[in-house]
C-alpha cells in the first residue's frame, strides 16, 4: 500500500464546492520513482521542475568532472549512485516544486493505486450521506427526514439524529 500527499492549486477553495475542482488535485506518491531513477531529465521535463533541472544538471555536471578525474570505473558508479538518489527523492523534489508554485498541502491518503487512493481521499473527506431505510422499514412507518445538526452553516460531521432518538 502506497501513501500519497494530496495537494491543492492556489485557487482551490474547498472540497464542498464545485466537485469538477477535484480533478485538479495532484496526488503525489512517497515513493521511490523507478522512472526518475531511469529517465531523469525526461522525467523533470514532464513535470515541469524547471528549476530542480537545473540543480540536477549542475550537480551532475561537477561529480561528473570530479569522476573523471578519478577513471571511468568511478564515473559509473557515480552516475548509478546519483540516479538512484534522485529516484529516492525525485517525489519530495516534485512536492517541493509544486508547493513553491502555491500548491497546498490537504491530506494524505493511501491505496494500493493513485485510483484507490483518490478514491479513498475523496470518500472520507466527502459530507456523510444518511442510511437508505429497508423497504420493510418505510412501509411500516412513515419517512421522516433525519435532523442534521448544524453550527452555524456547517454539518456537524458523523453525527445525525434520526426520528428514534429525537426527544
Amino acid at each position: 500500500m502506497s501513501t500519497y500527499v494530496v495537494m491543492a492549486p492556489p485557487e482551490f477553495k474547498d472540497l464542498d464546492g464545485d466537485p469538477r475542482q477535484t480533478d485538479r488535485l495532484a496526488f503525489v506518491p512517497d515513493r521511490f520513482s523507478f522512472l526518475a531513477f531511469l529517465f531523469s531529465i525526461i522525467w523533470l521535463l514532464v513535470h515541469r521542475m524547471w528549476l530542480v533541472l537545473l540543480g540536477y544538471l549542475a550537480v551532475t555536471l561537477v561529480i561528473e568532472t570530479l569522476a573523471l578525474s578519478v577513471g571511468p570505473e568511478a564515473m559509473g558508479i557515480v552516475a548509478l549512485l546519483l540516479s538512484l538518489l534522485f529516484g529516492f527523492e525525485a517525489q519530495a523534489l516534485r512536492r517541493w516544486s509544486l508547493e513553491r508554485k502555491g500548491w497546498r498541502i490537504i491530506g494524505i491518503a493511501e491505496g494500493s493505486s493513485r485510483d484507490e487512493a483518490e478514491f479513498r481521499f475523496l470518500y472520507k473527506t466527502a459530507v456523510p450521506v444518511a442510511p437508505v431505510e429497508k423497504q420493510i422499514d418505510q412501509q411500516q412507518r412513515p419517512h421522516r427526514s433525519p435532523i442534521v445538526p448544524r453550527v452555524g452553516s456547517e454539518q456537524v460531521v458523523g453525527l445525525t439524529l434520526g426520528p428514534e432518538t429525537r426527544q
